[in-house]
């Protein structure tokens, strides 16, 4: 590892510009939508209607 770093030569300034095409890099991730999932909706449904019957059997 330490001598990757010391023999590595310094990228140009034209290299580092075309790495830090960040919208390319966004858009190769496969986007995941959480809200539109309905694992999302069962979970916050299912919590939701617990904390609701736990709340009528103490009051």
């Amino acid at each position: 590892m330490i001598k990757w770093l010391i023999d590595r030569s310094i990228p140009s300034k034209a290299a580092i510009e075309n790495r830090q095409d960040f919208e390319k890099i966004l858009k190769q991730i496969p986007s995941r939508y959480t809200f539109n999932s309905p694992w999302f909706y069962g979970a916050i449904g299912f919590s939701s209607i617990l904390i609701f019957a736990i709340l009528i059997s103490f009051l």
